[in-house]
């Protein structure tokens, strides 16, 4: 079968003929792919790889892609819950099998960072014409949904912010699911951030998106379609961010540059949360010690959210399905470019006005 392979640093991807997967297991599920997404992570993986495990053992490649939505072939004996034809969206994520949470099936809390992860690190993943995968590790989507299902996967990480924004404001006396929180920051504008500010719209928290991108760029006017405000970055002063943008109960940081995260701690309203959803890069900064004896005079809090588990798997195909129907066509503007296994030598570029671009495997 066709399959859009990397080795991890030679910063390029290519198509490849691989065997095809068989059903072994009594609760393996053969997956026909319909439509696999392609992100930064990939890219990531492609130019430098996460260390010394990437190849899956006894391969000299790494099939890419970990967003994606296929449709069920056939089951082994025991599946109890999925049948030919159901659409599903495999996660991510495989536990290192022996720390407590990995086998409390939180493995995106793993304490032994021994965990594999599908198209990124130690396993194939999803960019393939046929998958094979457990049952468990499948979450059945409504089929409605197969056009923007591999944004289920981006979803997740918004959904695991939110449920660590209200864990870690859940000892205030405050009502609602984010205990509180009435007004929200996100930072970026890739799928992700907007994807966030979505999940923020749709819980009724007003809701402000500061990105690089211009006001009147695809990603601005997504912001603005779904009730949220754009600010571009280029109209606030990043050593007094506060003036310009006033203070936050929360602010979701999806862009991943430090240069961006540490001024964030100064909007932050009292009992204020800061969820670091992007992976960490850019250059050295400076902080003024004073930034973090506020943190301290006002109760804040920062936490690092990555991966995602079973319930917000489960929270993002709902909140997407909402999103849908409260927001129009909104989610589906997400998608702004559709390949084929035929574009493997260009699906990977970075081009202006990209916000998720997917390869069509049904094509």
């Amino acid at each position: 079968m066709r399959a859009v392979v990397t080795r991890p640093g030679e910063g390029r991807a290519w198509l490849a003929e691989l065997d095809e997967p068989v059903v072994q297991a009594p609760d393996d599920v053969l997956v026909d792919m319909v439509r696999v997404g392609v992100c930064g992570t990939d890219r990531h993986v492609m130019a430098r790889g996460f260390g010394p495990r990437q190849l899956p053992a006894g391969s000299d490649v790494l099939v890419l892609g970990h967003e994606a939505v296929g449709r069920v072939n056939s089951v082994g004996r025991d599946v109890r819950h999925l049948r030919p034809g159901d659409l599903v969206v495999p996660t991510v994520r495989r536990g290192c099998g022996s720390c407590p949470t990995c086998t409390a099936d939180q493995a995106d809390l793993c304490f032994t960072g021994a965990y594999r992860e599908r198209g990124i690190v130690g396993l194939h993943g999803f960019l393939s014409e046929r998958i094979v995968e457990r049952e468990a590790d499948l979450v059945a989507v409504p089929s409605e949904l197969a056009a923007v299902a591999p944004l289920v996967e981006s979803l997740t990480t918004p959904e695991k912010a939110l449920r660590r924004i209200g864990n870690a404001r859940a000892h205030l006396p405050l009502d609602g699911e984010l205990h509180g929180v009435r007004r929200a920051l996100v930072t970026g504008s890739g799928p992700i951030a907007l994807l966030a500010v979505m999940a923020l719209r749709l819980r009724d928290v007003e809701t402000v998106d500061l990105a690089r991108q211009p006001i009147d760029g695809p990603a601005a006017r997504i912001v603005q379609d779904v009730g949220a405000t754009y600010v571009p970055l280029a109209e606030v002063e990043m050593d007094r961010p506060q003036e310009r943008l006033g203070e936050f109960d929360a602010v979701v940081e999806a862009t991943g540059a430090i240069e961006m995260a540490v001024p964030m701690i100064a909007v932050l309203a009292r009992n204020g949360v800061l969820d670091l959803a992007g992976g960490g890069s850019g250059p050295t900064v400076s902080v003024d010690p004073r930034l973090f004896g506020s943190m301290v005079g006002r109760n804040l809090t920062i936490v690092g959210s990555v991966n995602a588990n079973a319930d917000d798997w489960r929270a993002a195909v709902r909140d997407l399905i909402a999103m849908r129907t409260r927001f129009g066509d909104a989610v589906d503007r997400l998608i702004t470019h559709t390949f084929t296994f035929d574009d493997v030598d260009v699906a990977f570029e970075r081009v202006p006005g990209q916000i998720k671009a997917v390869f069509d495997i049904s094509a």
